[in-house]
């Protein structure tokens, strides 16, 4: 065993990494799912982003979601440690899915300490970070116990803000708690929503998609030092395209990740909506 192998990273399909990005990089995507009728799509593999924002205006009824099984965690793990590797693993916020706890359940099958399984508080670009972090430090060779100590630390200097385009897919999936205040169906008012302590809850109300998208750059610019950043788009890579053009100035345009709100989150979201994630350099 290499040292380089000694530690496997997993997350799941809430952090929107592409497939494509994650072999590449050796990260192991588990795939929630979206059920639309008496459909099964597993997230980001039976179903793009694209696709499902297509159908998503014209369904009957909003689609549902699921998480993985325990059982599907633990053939993942069974798998990730069968050479002797180690196993870091992290989920989206517990207080949005029972995904964090199920993988907590497949972890317990194994000698203590071998599969570390992490709560991100968080979700979408903003899981990706912990992944990266992770996936970079273990191809560098560092040990399990200070590679879950970075990814924890890490996901406390992290912040999420979004552009709601409606508010009609929050209500129906429940995501909604004390947005009440919010009228964005009233006078072309775009909410911005922040995922805070795990949760969505709401932050500021912007008149106009424009000024809204100058705002989530304002919250970027304010910042003292950026270490990662992610902006993230519902089928409108425009948006995020000028986004990123704003930001360039004050970010990297080539260390932005730029990435597809995938259909389980999306299926909350809905279309249009536009995302920033932020992870702050740690204070020296």
């Amino acid at each position: 065993m290499s040292i380089k192998s000694a530690v496997k990273v997993v997350t799941d399909s809430t952090a929107d990494i592409p497939q494509e990005l994650a072999r590449k990089l050796g990260i192991t995507l588990v795939p929630l799912s979206v059920l639309v009728g008496d459909e099964s799509f597993r997230d980001g593999i039976d179903i793009t982003p694209n696709e499902f924002y297509k159908r998503l205006p014209n369904m009957e009824k909003i689609p549902t979601t699921s998480q993985p099984s325990p059982g599907f965690f633990l053939k993942a793990y069974e798998e990730l440690t069968a050479d002797g590797s180690f196993v870091i693993s992290m989920h989206i916020s517990s207080k949005l899915s029972g995904t964090y706890e199920n993988a907590a359940i497949a972890a317990r099958n194994f000698p203590a300490g071998r599969v570390r399984v992490v709560d991100s508080q968080t979700v979408s670009g903003c899981i990706a970070f912990g992944a990266f972090t992770a996936i970079e430090m273990a191809q560098a060779g560092y040990d399990i116990d200070r590679i879950e100590s970075e990814v924890r630390e890490g996901y406390k200097r992290t912040q999420l803000y979004a552009m709601i385009n409606t508010m009609e897919y929050l209500k129906r999936g429940g995501r909604i708690g004390g947005m009440r205040a919010f009228v964005g169906s009233m006078l072309n008012i775009k909410p911005i929503i922040q995922v805070k302590e795990g949760v969505v809850q709401p932050f500021e109300q912007i008149r106009t998609r424009g000024k809204a998208l100058q705002r989530l750059a304002e919250l970027v610019k304010k910042e003292v030092k950026v270490e990662r950043l992610a902006i993230m788009h519902a089928a409108d890579q425009d948006a995020a395209t000028e986004l990123a053009q704003i930001l360039a100035p004050v970010f990297p345009l080539k260390d932005m990740y730029i990435s597809d709100i995938g259909p389980v989150v999306g299926t909350h979201t809905g279309p249009g909506t536009v995302g920033i994630g932020i992870q702050r350099a740690r204070q020296l």
